[in-house]
């Protein structure tokens, strides 16, 4: 594993820590905070978000609506896009028991995210998830709906 990947590895680390422990104000720490503007699209909610204002919020009512999270991620592919500026791409699943729900949920989503590099290390400053279409959701339903004999039939043909 590369450096770049190493480090870019040890802040998803770090960002899952934080899910794991249902403690999201610290996330807030692993972005850049000379960042002007930064942006963030996690995938359940409508609208971007486009300031601090608005991501800190989600972080408080995104731990203020939880009993419990997860999160763990895996396929990490990184490159660096200029000097000190590099990308991230990844898929993750999250897990949450959210107030009001009778039962927990979880999620698969892919992530692209840009981190910078700073004297302390490399931090966030955008990051996507881009959860699959429903059309795949509604394939892998019907793949695990499959019969454990079937699929061995099927794999000898």
């Amino acid at each position: 594993m590369s450096d770049l990947k190493a480090d870019i590895a040890a802040v998803l680390d770090a960002l899952c820590a934080c899910w794991n422990a249902t403690d999201l104000g610290p996330i807030r720490d692993l972005w850049d905070a000379d960042e002007a503007v930064p942006f963030a699209l996690p995938q359940e909610i409508l609208e971007p978000i486009i300031s601090w204002e608005r991501y800190e919020r989600y972080l408080r009512e995104g731990e203020a609506r939880l009993h419990g999270s997860s999160m763990r991620w895996w396929d990490l592919n990184v490159k660096e896009l200029a000097p000190g500026l590099a990308v991230a791409l990844y898929q993750m699943h999250w897990n949450g028991q959210i107030k009001g729900f009778s039962f927990p949920m979880g999620v698969d989503s892919r992530v692209t995210a840009i981190f910078r590099r700073k004297p302390e290390g490399w931090k966030i400053c955008h990051y996507v998830e881009a959860m699959p279409s429903p059309l795949l959701h509604l394939q892998q339903a019907y793949a695990a709906a499959v019969d454990p004999e079937f699929k061995v039939e099927a794999a000898g043909r």
